[in-house]
């Protein structure tokens, strides 16, 4: 009779906790559904992401949408790509704020050995034709060091191309796609290597870090990270 009672005890204590979960699970999904049912829609989700990547609709070829719930947020993850890069976002699932992004450049592939002499040769000949120009800072955010040397220019039009568009430039290209203002900006890190201005800098909380094409200004790669708690000095 006690091992009954015991064994009765036991299988409503399973049965109990069993509800419990079942109903924590309605409860989930059923918030999932009403915060989806007014967010603002998948389409919408991917005009924002577009519109911030300077995107044409027509150029995009594939694109995949996820409804997530990021940071105590829900958002849509637009994940997309072009023939030149790859772009990864989180929108704002009830106001379409673009709360976090990253893009890449697409590395080139099957290019022969041929090509990728020529493409060695026409780096060396940019090389050629400018100085580093590289700005250093201290972990304040303060610059120690700044060299900035004229770029050699040339006469034939058709070899405009191969002058860098700036350090000033390439700060200006990477605030304005942050969307934030020059002045908030704290750059912790602004060098020219290669063909490519990197950039790090810091508005409040947020660090962004970019990858600029020092010849055609366009934004190889891009993403953010917030630090709570932590100002940039």
């Amino acid at each position: 009779m006690k091992k009954f009672i015991q064994n009765k005890k036991i299988m409503i204590t399973f049965i109990s906790c069993l509800v419990v979960i079942v109903l924590v699970f309605i409860g989930i999904t059923a918030m999932r559904m009403v915060a989806k049912n007014s967010s603002i829609g998948v389409e919408a989700a991917k005009k924002f992401a577009y519109i911030d990547a300077g995107v044409k609709e027509k150029n995009v070829n594939d694109v995949d949408v996820d409804f997530e719930y990021k940071d105590s947020t829900y958002v849509y993850c637009v994940d997309f790509d072009t023939d030149k890069k790859d772009y990864h976002y989180y929108v704002n699932a009830s106001n379409g704020i673009i709360l976090e992004k990253k893009i890449v450049k697409k590395k080139k592939s099957g290019s022969s050995k041929e090509d990728k002499k020529k493409s060695k040769k026409k780096k060396r000949k940019r090389s050629g034709n400018q100085s580093d120009s590289s700005e250093k800072y201290s972990s304040g955010g303060k610059k120690i060091q700044e060299t900035t040397k004229k770029v050699k220019s040339k006469k034939d039009d058709e070899d405009d191309a191969d002058v860098v568009i700036g350090m000033d430039r390439a700060k200006s290209i990477a605030v304005s796609s942050a969307g934030v203002s020059m002045s908030d900006a704290v750059f912790t890190l602004a060098v020219l290597d290669g063909d490519t201005y990197n950039l790090q800098f810091y508005v409040g909380n947020t660090e962004y870090n970019y990858s600029i094409d020092a010849f055609t200004g366009s934004v190889d790669s891009a993403y953010s990270n917030d630090y709570e708690g932590s100002d940039a000095e």
